[in-house]
C-alpha cells in the first residue's frame, strides 16, 4: 500500500474542508450495506417471479 509522506503532500491545500465534522456509528454502514443487499434481492426476486 502507499503511503504519502508529509513533505510529499500538496503545500497550501486546506485539508479542514474535507473532513466530516463527526463520523458515523460503524453501525450505520452495516445497515446501508446490508439493506443495499436485501434491496437488490428484493428486485431480484420480484423480477423472476413476475416473469
Amino acid at each position: 500500500m502507499a503511503v504519502i509522506h508529509p513533505e510529499d503532500r500538496a503545500v497550501g491545500l486546506d485539508r479542514s474542508k474535507f473532513e466530516r465534522p463527526h463520523r458515523l456509528h460503524p453501525a450505520f454502514g452495516l445497515v446501508i450495506g446490508f439493506g443495499f443487499i436485501f434491496a437488490a434481492a428484493a428486485v431480484v426476486h420480484a423480477l423472476f417471479t413476475a416473469f
